[in-house]
Formats: C-alpha cells, sequence, structure tokens
C-alpha cells in the first residue's frame, strides 16, 4: 500500500476515535430537559368543600366587577423562555346600545351665557357585541412562578356558575398543560 493512503486511513481512524472518545464521555445529563412543568389554577378568594371559588359582584345589571384570577406555574421553560397562558371561559354577555356618555367642550357658542359650553354624547353603535368575561392570554412573572388574569362579569350573572380553562405553553408551545376552575358569582 502506498504511504499517502496509509496515512489518511489513519488520520481517519484517528478522528473516529477522537469522536467516540468526545461522545462516550458525554453525560446523559447533559443532554435531558427538565419537562417537570407545574400549573395549577387558583380563584384567588374563597372556596367551599366542593371546589367551587365564590366571587361577589356588583348586582347592577350592567355593571362590571373586576376580580383576578391566576395559577401557580413554571414561569420559564427550559430554553429559559417565558411561559404563556391562554385563558377561555364558557360565559359572556353583550353589550347595549349606549356604552356611556362622553362629555366635548364646544367653543364660543352664541347662547350668550359663557364663551364655552360642554355638550353631553352617547356613545353608540356598539349593541350586540360579544364581551368574554376573562381576558385571552398572560405571560408568567419572570421573579416569581405566578401568572395572573382578570375576569369582568356583570351584575346580570349574579347566581351563575361558570367554568374557566386555562391551557400553559412551556418551550414555544410543543408542551401544553391544561387546568380549570369553577366559579360562583354571588
Amino acid at each position: 500500500m502506498n504511504q499517502f493512503i496509509k496515512d489518511k486511513i489513519m488520520k481517519k481512524l484517528l478522528y473516529l476515535m477522537v469522536v467516540g472518545v468526545v461522545f462516550t464521555s458525554c453525560q446523559k445529563e447533559e443532554f435531558e430537559i427538565d419537562r417537570n412543568y407545574q400549573f395549577e389554577m387558583t380563584g384567588r378568594t374563597t372556596q367551599d368543600i366542593n371546589g367551587y371559588y365564590h366571587v361577589k359582584i356588583n348586582p347592577a345589571e350592567d355593571q362590571q366587577t373586576l376580580h383576578r384570577f391566576g395559577a401557580h406555574i413554571t414561569n420559564r421553560c427550559a430554553y429559559n423562555l417565558p411561559s404563556q397562558v391562554i385563558w377561555r371561559c364558557d360565559a359572556f354577555w353583550y353589550t347595549p346600545d349606549t356604552l356611556g356618555h362622553t362629555y366635548i367642550e364646544i367653543g364660543q357658542v352664541p347662547t350668550g351665557e359663557s364663551p364655552y359650553s360642554w355638550e353631553n354624547f352617547a356613545i353608540t353603535g356598539y349593541e350586540g357585541m360579544t364581551v368574554p368575561i376573562v381576558n385571552g392570554t398572560s405571560n408568567a412573572d419572570p421573579v416569581t412562578d405566578s401568572v395572573y388574569c382578570m375576569m369582568a362579569p356583570i351584575g346580570a350573572m349574579v347566581g351563575d356558575t361558570v367554568t374557566i380553562y386555562g391551557m400553559a405553553l412551556f418551550e414555544e408551545g410543543m408542551i401544553e398543560k391544561f387546568d380549570n376552575i369553577k366559579v360562583i358569582f354571588e
């Protein structure tokens, strides 16, 4: 055999030996990813023996009551990406035609009373729009293992029981965890 061919074979063997030593010396733990993610929802209010949370709301039919609920969650995945939660609820309400009123300053009105006047205008045109009672998404707090969301039921929901669903996403959405809570509006 030619010396050149022998040297080439020896270099390839040496290369394969070095690569084999490198891969066999690596420990398995270096390649494992911790997939023990936590996601447990909490209503952040009193809970009865059946597991239902109770939220007192304003009984005025069209008035919203704000309440913050949340979850205990692993706030970062194995790749140090923030965790995200998608919220959904089986309850919603419809907007009336008039959402409220605004006051606009009208200058130089020829009424003789004042050079400026305020005019009251109704905010209309929103009748029948669907309003979910929970926000759609939240990102985990980067410091503590928690995530929060706001709910806003209206007084017409007094006595209703709703289910709020949460889906936590880890590692760019490749791992999902699910939970839900049941809430009674009082």
